[in-house]
């Protein structure tokens, strides 16, 4: 036997092999689309559809590309996996001039600056010393010099050492959580405009919370939520360092990190209503901020979008994504404004003194 007749023998086989694999992974991409409908806090799986969009997206463009290659009838299999992605694409990634402000609008200066960061205890930047870490975040705000900093992760073992890092800020609102060794730990909310009231949403049996100030603005009050939504607490260096150690670590490692997906997207999806709630309540116009720990394509992305606008989506450019480890692929901080706001400015410097990057908006409201 030639092996071009061995080859036409297993074809059918490897052809049945490839479209049960791209069924597979066709099916598991539709199912991100649909879990932005699902609340995880009543059907926890969904928080996986929507978390593995990205690498489920890789795999069938691969799998398009492939089938192309072959010449194989299945390529209508992912194409029909990747149609829905045209409408999601945006959310993550940009040209930034489908929403091209007039250049009057984009040059005024009177429009609101706002800057939030979730600095990672300044422990998890690119120098080992937080000190360094600090300084870097220090400098980044003053040199942008925003009119509102929403900071998340702010450690600190002197709560009088925010005060001393930025006087230029008058209006100072934290609420911290004190940790065993005595530092503390929390949200910060710094800000040149006038503040009126304050108060923060806790969330049981976590140090995750919201933390809001109504500040004054071009003579109205708006609510600004300092948002700091449950993590999956999940350890990159530890999964690498399981996969070198052979597949039973591994695999170990990725199911305890699966249950700690499964808790947080459920904790996430009561913390989201727990938000929208008070929204509904205070009455004010919005703005949310902050670390919502979640993808575009996720309930609790979609429940803060809805009826707000995503500033990414109005005005930023490129790639999106904000967590420095991962990057070009999550995005998970967000400044989301009323529809009637217009949106100047949106951009992700790519400071490395977090393991996340700060957002930075300008807004005319």
């Amino acid at each position: 036997m030639t092996g071009r007749e061995s080859r036409k023998r297993h074809s059918p086989f490897l052809s049945l092999s490839f479209r049960l694999v791209a069924t597979v992974c066709c099916i598991l991409l539709l199912l991100s689309y649909v879990s932005v409908l699902i609340d995880p806090g009543v059907f926890p799986p969904a928080g996986f559809f929507g978390l593995y969009f990205i690498p489920m997206l890789a795999v069938n463009v691969l799998l398009l590309v492939m089938a192309l290659l072959r010449w194989s009838s299945s390529a209508w299999i992912p194409v029909i996996a990747l149609l829905p992605a045209l409408f999601s694409v945006g959310f993550f990634v940009r040209s930034g001039d489908r929403n091209a402000l007039p250049e009057s609008v984009v040059e005024r200066t009177d429009g609101l600056r706002i800057l939030t960061w979730n600095v990672g205890g300044f422990r998890s930047g690119k120098s080992p010393e937080p000190d360094d870490n600090i300084h870097g975040v220090k400098a980044l705000i003053d040199t942008e010099s925003p009119d509102v900093v929403a900071l998340q992760e702010f450690r600190t073992g002197d709560p009088m050492q925010l005060r001393r890092m930025f006087p230029d800020y008058p209006y100072v609102r934290e609420h911290y959580f004190r940790l065993r060794n005595g530092d503390y730990v929390g949200n910060v909310t710094l800000s040149r405009l006038p503040v009126r009231k304050d108060g923060f949403l806790p969330f049981r049996g976590t140090t995750n919370m919201v933390l809001y100030t109504d500040i004054e603005y071009g003579g109205s009050l708006l609510r600004l939520y300092n948002v700091h939504l449950e993590s999956n607490n999940i350890s990159l260096t530890s999964l690498i360092k399981k996969i070198r150690g052979g597949y039973d670590g591994f695999s170990r490692e990725l199911a305890d990190a699966h249950e700690k997906v499964r808790k947080s997207s459920s904790r996430r999806g009561s913390q989201v209503r727990a938000l929208l709630e008070d929204i509904s309540r205070s009455g004010l116009p919005p703005v949310i901020c902050g670390d919502v720990n979640d993808t575009p394509m996720s309930y609790c992305f979609r429940s803060l979008y809805k009826g707000r606008k995503d500033t990414f989506c109005e005005a930023g450019k490129g790639f999106g994504a904000t967590y420095r480890l991962l990057w070009p692929l999550l995005r998970i901080d967000y400044v989301f404004v009323p529809q009637d706001v217009q949106v100047m400015e949106h951009r992700t410097p790519r400071a490395g003194w977090s393991d996340h990057y700060p957002v930075i908006v300008k807004a005319y409201m």
